[in-house]
């Protein structure tokens, strides 16, 4: 069965926690779970196509990310707020993720790989899945198993992502904006705008396992 742990069991852990031993550093850390809320959606089911579904995903994963945005392995696209009280303004990841400890980033991973996976509704075109199916049988299912959409892979969950954030990131690791594993960019190099296009329609196709 799929459950949502709430806010309020969030800061009753952190509370818990030896890390987190004052009210005060659990109230901050809830509050910047609030943040990412109001940009990637409750339980991290965003409803904008350029901004990431992002619950279920691992922890292992969710964390690399957040540390990937700190160090400056990953580039922080610049977004309009979609809401809360910076609605209607821009901002970026590295602004986020600017002085969280590790703690808390492991406490904010933590959080939404609790959450379920909502896959956006998104129309998508059959022969281009059945070209990108065969695509990712050839060059990337060993490592994104279930057509990518397995969170215990730690590679993140491409299936039913949002086409937007899936074009996005694929420009990025073509044009070598983004670190990526070894073994991968070659890969990416090689593909043409074509083969992408198909790739990320079989993504969007697919459905993570729950």
């Amino acid at each position: 069965m799929t459950w949502r742990i709430t806010s309020t069991a969030v800061l009753a852990i952190m509370l818990l926690s030896p890390d987190f031993t004052t009210a005060a550093a659990a109230g901050a850390l809830e509050q910047t779970i609030d943040d990412c809320e109001s940009c990637h959606g409750e339980g991290g089911a965003s409803s904008h196509e350029n901004i990431p579904v992002i619950g279920g995903m691992s922890s292992f994963y969710l964390d690399a990310q957040l540390h990937a945005y700190q160090d400056g392995y990953r580039p922080c696209v610049e977004v309009e707020y979609p809401a809360g009280p910076e609605q209607g303004e821009m901002g970026d990841m590295c602004e986020e993720v600017e002085g969280l400890s590790d703690q808390q980033i492991s406490a904010i991973a933590d959080y939404f790989a609790e959450q379920p996976f909502v896959v956006p509704d998104q129309e998508t075109n059959p022969d281009l899945v059945a070209q990108g199916e065969n695509l990712h049988q050839q060059h990337c299912a060993k490592c994104h198993s279930e057509g990518g959409g397995l969170a215990f892979d730690d590679a993140g969950i491409l299936a039913g992502q949002w086409r937007g954030y899936l074009e996005q990131t694929f420009e990025e690791y073509r044009t070598g904006e983004r670190w990526q594993p070894e073994k991968m960019a070659p890969k990416m190099e090689q593909l043409s705008d074509d083969e992408s296009s198909a790739l990320i329609e079989f993504y969007v196709a697919q459905e993570p396992l729950e």
